[in-house]
């Protein structure tokens, strides 16, 4: 039987965030001013640790799939345990389905730790480091991801954050810029590439796809704030996702593109025995009318 994970709390005058180390060093709910930022992990789902309907989860080693679990790296082969029922491929890392240690904790900032040894999910060591800090009207999450191997191996990282839409309250935009949207197969894997298209409304939109040369910055306009997203330059791609009629929708800053080592670019990075891989985005928030957001909280 499934019992909640324990939570660690973020606040300050702006932010109430909630952090689950032991369920993939996941962020449970992130509150600003009183509004969800990020869609809240329902208390079922949270007692069940169903990591996948949290508000937003680390993407380590790897992002979005590797085909049928397989890849060539070197001179070997790699055959991967498929590590989601219903899926025919590997699919957004290890660090997610594992228990992240905390490191240190205080009201405005959690660091946890994974330490991966090689197993049938990934085949290469590596540990990772999580940080998530709240700043005045900033969220910013933070990866390290240090190359604990033997060899050299590659590496990916980025978050997997899901964004309420309130479809009542008013319509939700994404502005962005990036110069390719990477084609989907009937797998689900990218087999051509195209210009991407401009989105509207998100709550019209239907989307799952990779988009390449991204800009690194976004700005989300919701009903009831505004997010500015920005990430540093290891993070080159995004992933937008958007299922019919569904009251959320994901951007997901990512390092590589989906299926990177089977050859779609850009490529994973590649670290050295002991090169370690830093990825981190900040969510900086801001309202026209911020005080009459603060009274309602």
């Amino acid at each position: 039987m499934s019992s909640a994970p324990e939570l660690f709390s973020l606040d300050n005058d702006a932010w109430q965030v909630r952090v689950a180390p032991s369920l993939g060093g996941a962020i449970v709910d992130a509150r600003w001013c009183g509004h969800d930022v990020l869609r809240p992990t329902p208390a079922a789902e949270l007692e069940a640790r169903n990591v996948r309907k949290t508000a937003c989860y680390p993407l380590v080693p790897f992002s979005n799939r590797i085909a049928f679990g397989t890849f060539r790296f070197g001179d070997s082969r790699y055959t991967l345990t498929k590590n989601l029922a219903g899926f025919s491929h590997a699919i957004h890392g290890v660090g997610f389905q594992q228990v992240w240690s905390v490191q240190a904790s205080k009201a405005d900032a959690i660091e946890m730790r994974l330490a991966h040894a090689p197993d049938e999910h990934w085949p290469f060591a590596f540990e990772a480091r999580q940080h998530v800090t709240i700043d005045g009207d900033t969220l910013t999450l933070s990866l390290r991801i240090t190359n604990t191997d033997t060899c050299a191996a590659p590496c990916g990282a980025g978050w997997h954050p899901f964004f309420p839409l309130d479809t009542a309250a008013g319509a939700t935009r994404l502005s962005t810029a990036w110069t390719s949207m990477l084609v989907n197969d009937a797998n689900d894997l990218p087999c051509a590439n195209t210009l991407p298209p401009q989105f509207g409304e998100l709550d019209d939109t239907v989307v799952d796809n990779c988009f390449t040369g991204w800009s690194g910055t976004a700005r989300i306009d919701t009903p009831h704030h505004r997010i500015g997203i920005e990430a540093n330059d290891a993070l080159r791609c995004a992933v937008l996702f958007r299922p019919a009629g569904q009251s959320f929708f994901a951007f997901e800053p990512v390092s590589h593109a989906n299926n990177a080592l089977n050859g779609n670019e850009p490529p994973m990075h590649v670290l050295s025995r002991g090169e370690a891989l830093e990825a981190r985005v900040a969510m900086s928030m801001q309202a026209l009318d911020t005080e009459s957001l603060r009274s309602e909280s």
